[in-house]
């Protein structure tokens, strides 16, 4: 069955509890369509560890912070997108909860005595989780945690997207003018999705003024969420990755994330250059697909694991995915997305 990349089924969660007279109370959210009560959880995002990628979303779901341990307390599986999520669990003892946070309008909250959230969760094996925490709690687990939510360093990320496919229908417009083809438009539409999927928000976007270029940005902009900063710069079109890098330098430092859309073969060659090949073999698999060829639509995520974007150079980046238009297509079609 086509997938997505396997990235997005690993998800982590928090058990946020805080104890009363001794016995636990553990808090629970409703779920984004409020029928039923679930956990803080989410896609373990590129760059962080599951514990802190938890942590993030216990501020954002629930408007909870607390020091969360880095030992799991166990885990489930849940069959959504085409395939199988396996979501890791970690114990949350609350220290702040506020009273507005990011999901608020569409999440209720509730703390719980133990027995009643172990009746509101539907999982069986979740159920058993939630029931193991006493057991855990007299362990003293008292170990190394996480940091609160707000203090968790989050990594910087750049996206290099290459155009979607363009047409060559009509032979009377220059390369600059090209518009894109019907695939190129199907491409951006499976790119909206999985960009949603992905959590794909990057506060700053360079593109090319070319039109296949800002016609891929138009497809894809709706997925990117909030307003992001957008630079049209025609060094972008320029055939010399040297060029794109220096571009990429002057990136404002506050830019916690960035996308760069642009062309082949400059944009391959940059990506390959800025990406260290990793040992891992997940790593070193997608670093050979990019390789191999980084078609039309094509996208590849990079942790920067520099502090600033002008301290950017040969390997100074960690490949965290690269994905094609066409399984992102067939994966949205399997999967009903």
């Amino acid at each position: 069955m086509a997938r997505f990349p396997d990235w997005i089924y690993r998800q982590s969660a928090v058990l946020p509890y805080r104890l009363r007279d001794g016995d636990p109370e553990v808090l629970l959210i409703t779920s984004r369509g409020g029928r039923h009560w679930v956990l803080p959880k989410g896609i373990v995002e590129p760059g962080m560890t599951a514990p802190a990628s938890a942590a993030k979303e216990a501020r954002e779901e629930a408007g909870i912070e607390g020091r969360v341990s880095k030992r799991c307390l166990g885990s489930y599986r849940q069959d959504k997108w085409g395939g199988t999520c396996r979501i890791e669990v970690f114990p949350m003892k609350v220290t702040a909860e506020f009273a507005d946070w990011p999901e608020a309008a569409i999440r209720r909250r509730a703390w719980l005595p133990l027995s009643a959230a172990i009746e509101r969760v539907e999982d069986k094996r979740l159920r058993r989780i939630v029931g193991s925490l006493p057991a855990w709690l007299a362990k003293a687990h008292d170990g190394p945690a996480e940091p609160a939510a707000r203090r968790i360093e989050t990594p910087r990320l750049l996206h290099l997207l290459r155009h979607a496919k363009s047409s060559r229908a009509d032979r009377t417009l220059a390369d600059f003018d090209r518009p894109l083809s019907a695939p190129g438009r199907a491409a951006c539409e499976a790119l909206r999705g999985y960009l949603r999927l992905a959590d794909v928000t990057p506060g700053f976007v360079l593109c090319s003024p070319a039109t296949r270029a800002r016609e891929t940005l138009d497809g894809i902009r709706p997925a990117l969420g909030g307003a992001p900063e957008l630079v049209f710069d025609k060094q972008l079109c320029d055939g010399n990755p040297k060029t794109l890098l220096a571009r990429l330098r002057q990136l404002p430092k506050q830019a916690a994330s960035a996308m760069l859309i642009g062309h082949n073969p400059a944009l391959q060659s940059l990506a390959l250059r800025l990406a260290a090949k990793d040992d891992a073999e997940d790593d070193t698999k997608a670093y050979a697909r990019m390789a191999a060829k980084f078609p039309a639509g094509a996208l590849a995520t990079l942790v920067v694991e520099t502090p600033r974007w002008r301290d950017l150079g040969p390997g100074s980046c960690r490949l965290h995915s690269f994905v094609r238009p066409r399984d992102l297509i067939d994966a949205s079609a399997a999967s009903g997305a």
